[in-house]
């Protein structure tokens, strides 16, 4: 009996084992999330482009308060009036998605692949996308990292999409000021040491482009990337968070040796912890690197 009673209370300590098992493979594995809705706005952004021109396209998918980056950040319909009207109607500038990622709340996500200019500029973009009220989706900053190498754009490319964790921080604020601490922290170990700094903090998956470098893909090849040198980073001028807290995109200026620019950043929150899924950094010559952030 009391042999009974052992084996009985083996058998229900293994069984205790194996469900504490499976949630914590659960919790390390959450439900992949579904990038399919922000994949076709980029790709029919893209294909608006290639028919009514890309000036266009990028006015019609741009939020009002929509950035990009001239020598700082700017709103994105102030710089599009402000192109040459010859590029109007100009069908030449294709790209497309490769890399993806969106919140669990439906509501923020991002894209990345190769753009090609009419086989005369080359490069990765990156776009930032945010749900309307009305559920389509509009773009709320847009930048590439230009490219020496050719790039192939194909349209209909397998996307490959970056893990979430299966719940957010709770709300937009919760995640901000969490993410606002990582930034400082990143920057505090990226003063001495860039690569390393990203080491601790880059997805497994994560992405990392450069102007004139090919992609880094995953968080050992971003590290080299980085590079084991000194980046200043500043604080963000510019976040935005997904509503459940799950996902935050952030913009600030960055300084090197010999050069200087702004980040860009997609922070998720996956089972680990806050990682950076993608980074990118575009050169442009800055005053201090800690000057007033300029007005979107």
């Amino acid at each position: 009996m009391a042999r009974g009673r052992v084996r009985l209370g083996g058998m229900r300590i293994l069984f205790l084992a194996c469900v504490a098992l499976a949630a914590s493979c659960s919790s390390e594995a959450p439900a992949p999330v579904d990038v399919g809705p922000v994949v076709e706005a980029e790709r029919a952004f893209a294909a608006q482009a290639r028919t009514i021109g890309w000036v266009e396209a990028f006015e019609a998918y741009a939020t009002p308060d929509a950035i990009v980056l001239e020598a700082g950040p700017v709103n994105a319909h102030q710089s599009l009036a402000g192109i040459d009207p010859a590029n109007r109607g100009d069908t030449s500038l294709n790209w497309g998605p490769e890399f993806a990622g969106v919140s669990r709340g439906g509501d923020l996500g991002f894209t990345t692949g190769p753009y090609n200019g009419g086989d005369t500029a080359f490069g990765q973009y990156f776009t930032v996308w945010r749900r309307q009220t009305d559920g389509s989706w509009k773009w709320i900053y847009d930048g590439g990292a230009n490219q020496t190498s050719p790039t192939i754009v194909n349209a209909a490319a397998e996307v490959e999409a970056l893990p979430i964790g299966a719940r957010g921080a709770g709300t937009e604020m919760a995640a901000i000021e969490t993410v606002l601490r990582e930034e400082s922290e990143l920057a505090q170990a990226a003063a001495s040491n860039a690569g390393g700094a990203y080491q601790a903090v880059f997805a497994v998956t994560g992405r990392m482009n450069r102007d004139n470098q090919p992609t880094a893909l995953g968080r050992g090849a971003a590290a080299a990337l980085a590079g084991d040198g000194a980046i200043g980073f500043s604080a963000p001028q510019i976040v935005q968070a997904s509503g459940n807290g799950d996902m935050v995109f952030t913009l600030g200026q960055a300084r090197w040796e010999g050069g200087s620019g702004y980040y860009c950043r997609i922070w998720v929150l996956q089972t680990e912890g806050w990682r950076i899924g993608y980074d990118q950094i575009l050169s442009r010559t800055l005053g201090e690197l800690n000057a007033p952030p300029q007005a979107p």
